[in-house]
């Protein structure tokens, strides 16, 4: 049997099944028409999730003008997914309790058209902006940015984005997930504005209920979270399988093309695979309540107790009654002056299980701890990594144009010095940009054998002269400390930001000293000890959280030991922050030793450069025009023809054509079809030509991509024309270039 008449008969075999008596009826109201958005809700009702769970569930699809909340507090439904603003409805009367978070980070975005002028929030003054309801971290955004909103010309949403596109409005509120496919199949380039660009990072698609069906029914609402979330597990990892129920199910709609883009886009919304589905953090929801007190639609102490679900709250209530229940029987025990003997020894089984009890829920709040801060530093990575990857790409459409013209230019003139002095600061800002990408992946962007006794004293030889001519330094290096493997960039960076935090602990007054020694189980130590004022208990505890600080406004980000931990973690290894008030602080940083013999670098078996009688058609697949642009200055002054396509569909569409390049340059992260799902297509089409791909953001993910075919290579942005020139000399043999 076809697969697809297969997925037909599970799907009738579901409702048969979901008509069964027993099951419970429940309506899940959701806040937009049936797509990928509710993915794991069609997988729970599919996979039976919702049946296991003693339930049948009704999925109402949303509409324009469909208020979510009032329907489940109006007992409409009994469930229904809602925005953080589910926050201010509480507030406003409506007794609606958030049972778990699906999007970790919202999809909420600003767009505008890359050729409008707008590349930030304050380009938005004067503009025609079309704005939803509810979507108050964007008002916030605005807020934060010092644009009032009665500044822009605000219009009705009309959720088409054709209005966009043909220019009827200058800016829409949209979802990353959503609006920017129809911009992409309009070919037309795009700007996204999101809040989390100005630090505001609200959770979105929240699974809801209501103060009535929670106490009513506390076991369904358990059971019923508890299967949704199941689902979306499942959506996530089958992606492809859910399209096809949503076809199948609830017609073509919108389109397979645009399914498959909002499952990829959902993907670093939702963090499947860092979290478990439906984790919420407190704190979190602390800071968005604190982000709508801001705006006046919550007070400063907006209460999370009831607004939050706590499911382990009836588990601590029946333990308190079992415990109240033991203490009289104890009591009448002794009342009575029975068996003493008896009641001591269940006295004594009864501490020994609290104990085991206690020491459990500590070990618990351990982990929660750390999981919280792991997902502070995921969270700050993934901003990290997405203004990196964006700072890469205005950097190398930078660095090309300066080198491209540098060529025509004669040694010595004023013109050749300000373009050489162009390309030697792009270069540097790529280096710099690369060490906030390592602690982004939380992996090294490169690693090599180091000295650290070396890198330790070439560090201090650049601060000597500013940081560290504060204070006393002493320099404690063991002559015979082993090697690690490690990128010197990110290590020198984090060793600068504890030679900084150590001087301003000590008030420009006091010694530094920084150690060096091998330590036990092949481990190799740094450590930065300073006689400066120490660290209260309770600041210890949070010195490694994104932007804390006890420094004075604009005297710190509250980053420094974040980002040094980050650089430890990326290299497998291990810090530890011993500190007292008044006795000062000292922090080691222990790194795995390097197991393999010094080899040097080593050179790329490739030749010098491109032969003088070989010129290459070059296809460059990139949605940015400034950087297509600049690649084509650098390959026309290396001889060579390009060749543009926006997208990958483009490019896919250019070679069915008929047009063979001698290689091509992908990049990686573009609207529509991206560089990982059109490489294969591309390599299906071109088995034998070279592929380049080409990325602001170099992570595992792309090493892995270009490691998975023959004849594909990677090139991280920001790169010179000298390494262009390498990497196409490398290929130059196997495209079969033409002679000139």
């Amino acid at each position: 049997m076809p697969w697809r008449l297969c997925l037909l008969a599970m799907t009738l075999c579901g409702y048969l099944a979901a008509a069964a008596p027993g099951l419970e009826r429940v309506t899940l109201q959701l806040k937009w028409h049936h797509q990928f958005q509710f993915a794991g809700y069609y997988a729970a009702q599919q996979q039976g999730y919702y049946r296991d769970a003693g339930l049948d569930v009704t999925l109402v699809e949303g509409e324009p003008g469909i208020d979510v909340v009032k329907a489940v507090v109006g007992g409409q439904a009994q469930y229904g997914v809602g925005s953080s603003y589910l926050m201010v409805s509480r507030q406003k009367g409506m007794p609606v309790v958030v049972l778990g978070v699906v999007y970790q980070h919202s999809p909420e975005i600003l767009m505008a058209r890359a050729r409008s002028g707008i590349t930030t929030v304050q380009d938005l003054v004067g503009k025609r902006v079309m704005l939803e309801d509810q979507t108050d971290e964007l008002t916030a955004y605005l807020k934060q940015e010092g644009v009032a909103e009665q500044s822009l010309r605000i219009l009705p949403h009309s959720f088409d984005p054709n209005d966009l596109v043909h220019g009827k409005v200058d800016c829409i509120s949209a979802y990353s997930t959503d609006e920017p496919f129809f911009m992409a199949k309009a070919h037309q380039d795009c700007i996204e504005l999101s809040p989390r660009m100005g630090g505001i990072d609200f959770y979105g698609d929240n699974l809801f209920t209501s103060e009535a069906e929670l106490r009513a029914h506390p076991a369904r609402a358990r059971a019923f979270l508890e299967a949704s979330m199941k689902g979306w597990k499942y959506a996530m990892q089958h992606p492809e399988e859910i399209i096809d129920l949503i076809v199948s199910r609830y017609g073509e709609g919108r389109g397979r093309a645009y399914l498959m883009f909002e499952a990829q886009k959902m993907v670093p919304l939702l963090q499947a695979g860092t979290v478990e589905m439906g984790y919420m953090y407190r704190g979190r929801w602390q800071h968005i309540a604190d982000t709508y007190a801001g705006l006046n639609l919550l007070p400063k102490e907006f209460p999370l107790d009831d607004f939050l679900y706590d499911p382990a709250a009836k588990t601590r209530q029946d333990y308190q009654h079992l415990l109240l229940a033991l203490v009289g029987l104890v009591t009448l025990g002794v009342v009575l002056g029975g068996t003493s003997l008896a009641f001591f020894r269940l006295n004594l089984r009864l501490k020994k299980e609290i104990a085991t009890r206690v020491a459990v829920m500590e070990e618990k709040a351990r982990l929660e701890s750390q999981l919280q801060h792991d997902q502070k530093m995921k969270s700050l990575g993934v901003l990290a990594g997405g203004i990196a990857h964006d700072m890469n790409n205005v950097l190398g459409a930078i660095l090309g144009f300066a080198e491209a013209n540098l060529e025509g230019q004669a040694p010595g003139t004023r013109i050749h010095h300000a373009l050489e002095t162009i390309a030697k600061v792009a270069t540097r800002g790529g280096e710099l940009v690369r060490s906030l990408l390592s602690f982004a992946r939380q992996s090294p962007a490169e690693e090599r054998e180091v000295d650290l006794n070396a890198l330790l004293k070439e560090d201090v030889k650049i601060l000597s002269h500013t940081t560290l001519s504060k204070v006393s330094l002493e320099l404690d290096l063991d002559p015979g400390l082993r090697p690690i493997r490690c990128d010197p960039s990110a290590l020198t960076n984090a060793i600068m930001n504890l030679c900084v935090n150590a001087v301003d602990a000590m008030g420009g007054q006091g010694q530094l000293t920084l150690r060096t020694r091998n330590a036990a189980n092949g481990t190799v130590e740094i450590q930065a000890q300073d006689t400066g004022c120490g660290m209260a208990k309770e600041v210890l505890e949070r010195a490694l959280d994104p932007f804390f600080t006890t420094k004075p406004e604009g005297k710190g980000t509250g980053l420094g030991l974040t980002l040094v931990y980050g650089v430890v973690k990326a290299h497998r290894g291990q810090m530890e922050i011993q500190s007292e008030v008044g006795k000062g602080t000292t922090v080691t940083l222990q790194f795995p030793a390097s197991t393999h013999e010094s080899t040097g670098a080593q050179a790329r078996s490739s030749p010098s450069g491109i032969p003088s009688q070989w010129t290459m058609e070059v296809l460059v697949v990139d949605d940015d025009e400034f950087y297509r642009l600049s690649i084509k200055m650098m390959l026309e002054a290396l001889g060579h023809h390009a060749t543009f396509a926006w997208s990958g569909e483009d490019s896919l569409a250019l070679i069915d054509g008929g047009f063979k390049p001698d290689a091509v340059l992908l990049d990686l992260n573009m609207p529509g079809l991206s560089g990982a799902g059109t490489l294969p297509l591309l390599r299906g089409k071109l088995p034998r030509v070279p592929v380049v791909i080409v990325t602001g953001r170099a992570d595992q993910a792309a090493m892995d991509l270009a490691g998975s075919q023959p004849l594909v290579a990677l090139m991280p942005k920001p790169f010179t024309m000298e390494v262009l020139q390498k990497q196409l000399a490398a290929f130059a043999g196997a495209a079969g270039g033409h002679r000139v």
